[in-house]
């Protein structure tokens, strides 16, 4: 009896040394599964210290950090809206991070905008183009969400539209994130910033400007939010503007881009968006879902040039999946022609370039492309993804899923 007591005095001990040396805690705190990290917050208030600073935050999920999925809304929301999480294992989960977004009692009013560094920028799908509209940003990996403040009518741009918002944040450089609108008023565009940091109202940031670029698909990168060209021409098929625009966030000054490698004058018409992933910002021609071949390019750190970084080629895709070859037209005025129809949703990289990989949405499965070797695998498949005819889950974008313990 005496040694077992002595025993149970001994590990009580070891235990208060072990809690009480930080160093050695946090090291064994960093080999856990985030989502026992999340349990464990409730151990004690030193534990819940230790794993909400920044500084862990990023040891546990060095920036950049990889993703591990992608979330897939429903196509449109007037049947059962969900958000299907596909993680890139190809291992379905059991326990995803959310299927609906309930931040209000009516969890279908709720879209996501962007994804950035592990945090989600969400808004109410009602009224979501004008001031009426309520944004969150959210933490699927906590399940933690912070409301951000009404954006103000003032003056003149009372009457103003919400043509964009993007949400930038880099955990290796601040625990804080700061969102940045776009508002719309007789043709000129005024930008407005949110910082978590100040926790204040939204703030004007330079001058109104115009501008022809994609306000809707902003992409954070290298510190600063990016637009892209609007990408279409005119009747006389030239382009209505090339100019691309990025905002740094710090010094909030607006600039203009590198022009982009623009598609042979036969292609009168072109989707574009950019691409970042792993601190490496990337942009693919998509000749109206037309193409199995095509460039995908990456800009310098620099800002110097575009410069092609994978050429794809989706034949052996083509080849395994028929059913993405249907008649389809490009236009009434021209003939039924076989067109490849696939959807890109997200570009991955890997530590090493032959990592890499491609999702791409087919007929209703989610196909893992590695673009170095040219395999492939489906990783998923969307149920119901056919409903009344409607592809429910041919989307153009998912929204990465990017493990973080930060706070919002």
């Amino acid at each position: 009896m005496k040694t077992k007591i002595k025993v149970s005095v001994e590990a009580q001990s070891l235990s208060q040394i072990v809690s009480s040396i930080d160093d050695l805690l946090i090291q064994i705190l960093l080999y856990l599964p985030i989502k026992s990290l999340i349990r464990f917050k409730s151990v004690s208030k030193h534990w819940n210290s230790l794993i909400d600073d920044p500084r862990f935050c990023l040891l546990r999920n060095p920036n950049p950090n990889p993703a591990v999925g992608i979330f897939f809304p429903c196509s449109f929301s007037g049947f059962n809206p969900w958000i299907e999480y596909v993680p890139f294992s190809g291992i379905k989960s059991s326990n995803p991070p959310f299927s609906k977004l309930g931040f209000n009692k009516r969890p279908s009013d709720i879209r996501i905008i962007c994804s950035c560094n592990g945090l989600l920028l969400c808004s109410t799908t009602r009224d979501c183009n004008n001031l009426a509209s309520r944004y969150y940003v959210y933490n699927p990996t906590s399940n933690k969400f912070s409301t951000l403040p009404k954006l103000d009518g003032e003056e003149d741009w009372i009457s103003s539209q919400i043509c964009g918002m993007n949400l930038a944040f880099d955990p290796a450089k601040s625990p804080h994130y700061k969102v940045v609108c776009i508002r719309s008023w007789r043709y000129m565009y005024q930008l407005e910033v949110y910082s978590s940091e100040t926790v204040g109202p939204w703030r004007k940031c330079g001058e109104p400007f115009k501008a022809q670029v994609i306000f809707q698909t902003g992409v954070y990168w290298n510190g600063a939010i990016h637009w892209i060209m609007n990408g279409f021409r005119n009747s006389l098929h030239s382009w209505d503007s090339l100019d691309s625009l990025y905002f740094n966030v710090d010094d909030e000054i607006l600039r203009v881009m590198p022009l982009l490698p623009l598609p042979d004058a036969s292609n009168w018409k072109s989707n574009y968006r950019f691409w970042e992933s792993c601190d490496h910002l990337h942009y693919i021609i998509d000749i109206i879902r037309s193409s199995i071949s095509f460039n995908v390019y990456e800009m310098r750190q620099d800002y110097s040039e575009w410069f092609i970084k994978y050429r794809v080629d989706l034949s052996p895709v083509v080849a395994a999946f028929p059913e993405m070859i249907r008649s389809n037209p490009i236009n009434f005025h021209m003939d039924w022609r076989n067109r490849p129809i696939y959807a890109i949703c997200s570009l991955v990289r890997g530590e090493k370039d032959e990592d890499s990989f491609l999702v791409l949405n087919i007929e209703g499965k989610a196909i893992r492309y590695n673009i170095v070797y040219q395999t492939f695998e489906t990783i998923f498949e969307f149920v119901g993804a056919e409903v009344e005819g409607r592809e429910r889950f041919l989307g153009r974008i998912g929204y990465q899923y990017i493990e973080s313990l930060c706070g919002v």
